[in-house]
């Protein structure tokens, strides 16, 4: 019977151990996640920002390019408002919590995955600005000259 009890408490620990060390890899990969993809975001508003700064009078009269500031405008207001989420997380690490079932997880343990998963959503958005930016010929070469806009 002590062998018995020796082999379970053996196993229990094991498991234990083996989920503990997934929990911390988790976390880390997440950070690791979040992390790459607000420094792609970064750089791609810096390139937003040098477009902004060459824009000229006579460009922001064109539709296309006022409707692509606008969108680009509240693209920056909700990262922003992500970021300020991100920055205000308990920087104390919740790994363990990722051991718990989900059910039953308190909702303030949840806000790292949630971050990590707007921040996904962010970067496509601003995947997707950047490219309409392309599709349509916003900046040309020189980043002041207005581009003639063909749709097909």
């Amino acid at each position: 019977m002590a062998d018995f009890a020796l082999g379970l408490t053996k196993t229990a620990v094991e498991g234990t151990l083996s989920r503990v060390k997934s929990a911390i890899e988790e976390e880390a990969r997440l950070k690791e996640k979040v992390h790459h993809d607000l420094v792609f975001i970064t750089a791609e508003f810096q390139m937003m920002q040098s477009f902004l700064n060459v824009a000229n009078k006579e460009r922001a009269k064109n539709e296309v390019v006022r409707t692509w500031v606008r969108q680009l405008r509240d693209l920056a207001f909700d990262v922003e408002d992500c970021v300020e989420f991100v920055v205000h997380l308990d920087n104390k690490s919740t790994w363990w919590w990722r051991m718990v079932p989900s059910c039953v997880v308190p909702q303030r343990h949840r806000h790292l995955d949630e971050a990590a998963a707007e921040i996904k959503l962010l970067k496509a958005r601003v995947e997707d600005v950047s490219q309409r930016n392309t599709r349509y010929n916003l900046i040309s070469d020189s980043g002041s000259h207005a581009k003639t806009i063909t749709v097909q």
